[in-house]
């Protein structure tokens, strides 16, 4: 660490501010519709046969493969619990969550917090426009056919993120296949799946369900239990259950030059929220939602020399939530929420000798809806209490992307500019003449990236200039104790990393060392009345280094290390947040494992991973308590974990047991976290 921080700002202070000086004020003033692309789409020519012929969607990023990963389902279908399980598995990406499955999960994609990371699914963003995050939970991994991982900038088009993006691509098989999956685990977990796909000459139909239910009955120290109010004790959790079924349909169609894809998914989930300060069985509160999502996607291959495929996209969601408050059986308050999402978009894929470029244009538009009651009255609205709320959202994003690979030379280079036009509108719906808030905002996102590649040897450069727009929350709050700053500027974050690769037969090194200019950070702050607002508080820099070494020691044993490194520093005005460190990051992270396959049958891995210098508040203050209660600062952490996979003709058997021997350690909210568990997941295919 301490070489790290002696060598590396002397290095990469001298290469950003170069950068800086000879490129970026270039990027900032190119024409948006510059003519840009990368090869988004591999090419298939339609064959004259009338059997089906899937255009495989992938995002070639072999230029910048120390900052891109992509995970195919084959790696994970069978093992992981859950998509956050799947994601803590990477370098570089820190998963944290509080009380169990079905609740929030923070991502953090080095260093950066949930509100700057990207999730696409199929292509669809599904980051919320009022407050800015995204559930994990809304996908089962059995519906996974990939996922691909940018760290720090965007995959294909679109604006540059602060935190990289993760892009989730569903399950979409060619052939005819049928799979049951049946799992059980520790603290009531049970989960079953089905799929099934059927291959016709000209479309192919797949379909599916799942079903998760878990009591998350851990231990935790209760405060001031019902029982005994005067001492703590610990006890299993009430009123923490989680349920959640899903529903999916996939069509893709094939004909002449045309393919096209149909997606529909439906979820609904029930997540009942613990009182933790007493634990009380009369608490019914809980926050239940249901969504339906579809999308449309249509790519037509050109005959042209220069026009290679024109896709065409169109997604639509609609979500309605509840949220019931009542600690007790005497007052009951209800919260409504529904969100409604629709996206359309174009890409031309265009080719000329050694380029490729694709203008693109897409829009957005979100709306949100608040109602509120207090017993079964309307909620009133006034300057200490919510108001109910009509809020939207229009996203307008006009860019292009330009990527060069001669033929003579072990280079590729790319470039991507976007410029996003926001439209943001706030009223209150139960207020008498309330005033309509408007906030209308440009932004332009760029990205530089170079790779050079020489036998075994990949070494690649990227700059970005990224952005996370304030949310409709963080602008307008709710017109009650929490009151809205339309003059907040957008988070910014120039960015530039430099990472390597080596691989042999029996050796893989990927590194990268990167350091981030944040500013504007957006904060929440209370004054003396407890009335909040957010602000835009602090500047911060960060420097950061990762690697990983993969290994054969054996032909059956494969060794795995990994390292993650980040020192931060907070620049601010507020003198209390001055100097301090970025909150809610581990800012060291090692990871051992090892794999042995015993034989053809059996395989067995063991993973022991330690998490170091974790800050829960931006002022970086903690009361000096180690009574587990949520006072004191969330320690260190050492987490192993045991995974045992057979698989024998169509059957599959997996057991996993976390955390095998660190029983607690705190949580995303500064509570005691869940301890070990046990898995087992059986899977039959070909029904």
């Amino acid at each position: 660490m301490a070489l790290a921080a002696a060598i590396s700002p002397i290095i990469f202070r001298i290469s950003l501010k170069t950068f800086e000086v000879l490129m970026f004020s270039y990027l900032r003033y190119l024409p948006i519709i510059f003519p840009v692309a990368m090869p988004a789409f591999a090419q298939v020519e339609p064959t004259k046969n009338e059997d089906i012929e899937v255009i495989e969607v992938v995002n070639d990023q072999s230029f910048n493969s120390p900052n891109y990963q992509v995970l195919q389902r084959e790696s994970f279908v069978n093992s992981s619990q859950t998509l956050a399980d799947i994601l803590q598995s990477v370098n570089g990406i820190q998963i944290r969550q509080i009380s169990g499955i079905g609740n929030p999960v923070s991502v953090s994609i080095r260093g950066s917090n949930s509100k700057q990371v990207q999730l696409y699914i199929d292509g669809q963003l599904i980051n919320d426009s009022q407050f800015g995050g995204f559930d994990l939970n809304q996908i089962p991994t059995e519906q996974i056919e990939s996922i691909e991982i940018s760290k720090n900038q965007a995959i294909g088009t679109g604006s540059t993120p602060i935190g990289g993006v993760i892009r989730i691509n569903t399950y979409n098989p060619t052939q005819d296949a049928a799979k049951l999956t049946l799992a059980t685990g520790s603290f009531g977990y049970r989960e079953s799946n089905l799929l099934f796909n059927k291959a016709f000459k000209v479309h192919s139909l797949s379909f599916g369900g799942n079903y998760v239910k878990s009591d998350n009955d851990y231990d935790f120290l209760v405060p001031q239990s019902i029982e005994n109010s005067s001492k703590a004790e610990e006890q299993a959790l009430r009123n923490n259950q989680f349920t959640k079924k899903t529903l999916f349909i996939n069509d893709t169609l094939q004909f002449g030059q045309h393919q096209i894809r149909l997606n529909v998914q439906y979820n609904d989930q029930e997540k009942a929220l613990p009182n933790y300060r007493n634990n009380s069985p009369e608490n019914i509160s809980s926050l239940n939602s249901d969504s339906l999502r579809y999308s449309y996607q249509h790519q037509w291959l050109s005959d042209s020399s220069w026009l290679n495929s024109v896709e065409l996209e169109a997604y639509a969601e609609n979500k309605d939530e509840r949220y019931i408050s009542s600690l007790d059986s005497v007052g009951i308050d209800i919260n409504d929420y529904e969100t409604k999402k629709h996206h359309i978009g174009l890409k031309p894929l265009l080719t000329w000798q050694t380029f490729n470029f694709i203008p693109f244009v897409s829009f957005d538009k979100q709306t949100f809806t608040s109602i509120s009651s207090h017993n079964g009255q309307p909620a009133t609205c006034s300057g200490n209490s919510s108001c109910d709320i009509s809020a939207e959202q229009k996203k307008f994003n006009i860019g292009s992307r330009l990527e060069w690979q001669p033929e003579s030379l072990p280079l590729e280079t790319y470039l991507l500019v976007s410029n996003l036009r926001e439209e943001n509108a706030n009223a209150a719906i139960n207020q008498p003449d309330a005033e309509k808030f408007q906030d209308n905002e440009d932004y332009l996102t760029t990205e530089l990236g170079l790779s050079f590649k020489q036998d075994n040897l990949k070494i690649t450069a990227n700059l970005s200039d990224g952005v996370r727009t304030p949310t409709l929350y963080e602008l307008f709050g709710d017109r009650g104790s929490f009151k809205g700053n339309d003059d907040l500027l957008p988070e910014e974050a120039l960015t530039l990393s430099l990472g390597g690769q080596y691989n042999t037969k029996k050796l893989s090194i990927s590194s990268s060392i990167y350091q981030q200019k944040l500013e504007n950070s957006i904060v929440a702050i209370f004054n003396s009345s407890n009335v909040g607002s957010y602000k835009n508080v602090s500047d911060a820099d960060l420097l950061g280094f990762e690697m990983q070494l993969n290994y054969q020691l054996f032909e059956s044993l494969s060794l795995l290390l990994q390292t993650n490194i980040i020192d931060t520093e907070i620049e601010s005005s507020f003198v209390a947040f001055d100097k301090n460190k970025l909150p809610g990051i581990y800012h060291q992270q090692y990871s051992i494992a090892l794999k042995y396959q015993v034989n053809e049958a059996w395989q067995v891995s063991f993973k022991t991973s330690q998490d170091k210098e974790l800050y829960f508040n931006l002022i970086n203050k903690f009361q000096n308590d180690e009574s587990g209660l949520g006072n004191g600062p969330p320690s260190d952490r050492t987490v192993s974990d045991l995974a045992i996979y057979w698989k024998q003709g169509a059957h599959r058997v997996s057991f996993s047991a976390n955390n095998m021997f660190n029983d607690q350690y705190k949580d995303l909210a500064n509570r005691t976290s869940q301890g070990r568990s046990f898995q087992i997941k059986y899977t039959i295919e070909g029904l």
